[in-house]
C-alpha cells in the first residue's frame, strides 16, 4: 500500500468534512435571514429558498389512529411518503391522522449559476 496515497486520501476527507460543515453553517445563516420563500439573483447565481412543511409522525399515535391494524404492516414505521400514498389511495383519511404528527418548516436552499448565452 502506498502510504502517501493513504495520507492524501485522509487529508482530502478531512477537507471535505470541513467544507461540508462550513456549507451547512452558511446555509443556516442564509436561510435564517428569510422567513418566507424567496428568489433572487446575485452576480452570476440565482438563489431560491423554499420552505416545505414536513410531518413527523408519532408511531404510537399513528397505530392507534389506523382504521385497520393490518395497515401498520404496510407502514411498519411512520414513513410520511407511505402515509401520503395511503391517503391518496383513500385507505386513510386526513382527518383520522389529526394529532398523530407535528410539523416543521424545513428550508431548502438552491443555488444555480446563471447561464449566459454566448454572444456572436
Amino acid at each position: 500500500m502506498n502510504i502517501d496515497k493513504l495520507n492524501r486520501y485522509c487529508q482530502l476527507k478531512t477537507q471535505i468534512k470541513q467544507w461540508e460543515d462550513e456549507l451547512e453553517q452558511l446555509r443556516r445563516d442564509i436561510t435564517g435571514e428569510f422567513a418566507q420563500d424567496a428568489e433572487f439573483s446575485l452576480h452570476d447565481y440565482t438563489l431560491k429558498l423554499i420552505y416545505q412543511e414536513k410531518r413527523h409522525y408519532n408511531d404510537r399515535l399513528l397505530i392507534d389512529a389506523l382504521p385497520d391494524p393490518e395497515l401498520w404492516k404496510v407502514l411498519f414505521k411512520a414513513d410520511p411518503a407511505k402515509i401520503s400514498a395511503l391517503v391518496k389511495a383513500d385507505l386513510l383519511n386526513e382527518k383520522s391522522l389529526t394529532g398523530t404528527y407535528t410539523t416543521a418548516r424545513i428550508p431548502y436552499l438552491y443555488v444555480t449559476p446563471v447561464v449566459r448565452e454566448a454572444q456572436s
